[in-house]
């Protein structure tokens, strides 16, 4: 059976070496200096590569797909848009935003506000009578297991939270009830970015940063270092919304997924160290495929799209949240079923995805140099499947 990604373990993203000082004065020599060395060989975008971004640019539009970008070893080399886009124009990333708040909390665990294992009730005061919020660290927050219900039905759009009354989405999160122990459950949604927005916002406070929010953060020590330009939507109370509200253009999503690639290291500068970087891109929680708000793309043919895998667990979530009997074994079947289709956490990691709906898409691969964008509608690409489009993209 063909295997849809390369069964070689992911290479070491590489630092950039600086070195300091001016080299030492050399004695004049008449001699006649070796030729340098060659450079070492660049993967080339020749015609048999070229041909699968068509094929995979083919795949994308028949299932909707508006934007297509490639990047091999930071060179754009393939670019596809139907009438009215291009790499240019800004898309909501809907849920790719979520990565960002992953590289938020990487810088400032490196800047000392922030550690995975300290308890977010530390900051989030609110938190600390509940037995169960009270234990929840901050690793678990960003691995989504924190046991916190999502909030998805009613915070993920403007109209359904003023419908419910909320203006402030930070403070329906911090206040959301808890659906399980921390550790327990991978429960996917919003609330849970809201709550870490809400922590950072008060740790910057307390550090004098300057940093009026993660986004100011993310803007003075990353976006602005790239020469980017988000735009994140923002709820009635000023909530920046770091689960789903950025708006980026593909050309700057890519030069973002390149940093990554990187290991942290943007135009031989670095932003980022490597194994801080490296963390979030490891399995902390119960989804194997799911990092530090990234997703893993693993050496799996039988894993799940990331929306499939979550749509038995968003509806046995659905099922519990009716609070019956028949909703509750309904619901238990359902996460049966999430967990038969997930990843074999054995299969090693090649990748890294930042996903959202309607197929957004930051598709990072270190081993072949790739860095790859797909945009498509919101309420589109439900038949865009990542797996297909992969090994059409790689020729497996």
């Amino acid at each position: 059976m063909p295997r849809a990604f390369p069964t070689t373990i992911l290479g070491t993203l590489v630092a950039a070496l600086i070195s300091c000082g001016a080299p030492p004065e050399q004695p004049v020599s008449l001699a006649r200096p070796e030729p340098p060395a060659a450079p070492p060989a660049q993967p080339a975008a020749d015609d048999a590569f070229l041909a699968r971004c068509r094929a995979a640019a083919e795949y994308s539009r028949k299932h909707d797909g508006e934007v297509l970008l490639v990047l091999l070893d930071g060179k754009p080399v393939f670019e596809d848009a139907v009438s009215g886009w291009s790499v240019e124009s800004p898309h909501l990333l809907a849920s790719g935003t979520k990565s960002f708040s992953g590289i938020a909390a990487a810088l400032a665990i490196e800047d000392g506000l922030l550690s995975l294992d300290e308890k977010v009730a530390d900051t989030i005061h609110e938190w600390k009578a509940d037995p169960r919020k009270s234990q929840v660290t901050v690793r678990q927050l960003l691995s989504l297991a924190g046991g916190i219900e999502s909030l998805s039905g009613t915070i993920e759009n403007t109209r359904n939270a003023r419908a419910a009354g909320i203006t402030n989405r930070a403070t329906a999160s911090i206040d959301a009830k808890t659906l399980a122990a921390p550790g327990e459950r991978f429960i996917y949604g919003p609330s849970q970015f809201y709550v870490f927005g809400e922590l950072m916002k008060r740790k910057f406070a307390a550090a004098k940063t300057g940093d009026a929010d993660v986004v100011a953060y993310l803007t003075r020590k990353v976006f602005a270092p790239l020469g980017i330009n988000p735009r994140f939507l923002r709820d009635e109370a000023g909530n920046a919304n770091l689960p789903g509200g950025c708006r980026m253009s593909a050309k700057d999503w890519a030069v973002f997924g390149e940093f990554v690639r990187n290991g942290g290291v943007h135009d031989g500068k670095r932003i980022l160290g490597e194994s801080t970087l490296a963390e979030l891109m490891k399995s902390h929680g119960p989804n194997k495929s799911y990092g530090l708000t990234w997703w893993l793309i693993r050496d799996d043919e039988d894993a799940a799209d990331p929306e499939s895998a979550l749509a038995a667990d968003m509806i046995a979530d659905r099922l519990e949240g009716r609070g019956t009997p028949a909703g509750r074994r309904l619901a238990e079947r359902a996460r049966e079923r999430a967990q038969q289709s997930g990843p074999d956490a054995s299969s090693p990691v090649v990748g890294f995805m930042a996903a959202g709906k309607g197929k957004q898409r930051l598709s990072i691969l270190p081993e072949q140099k790739l860095t790859v964008v797909r945009f498509g509608p919101l309420e589109g690409s439900k038949s865009f499947d990542n797996r297909e489009f992969m090994r059409l993209l790689l020729g497996e």
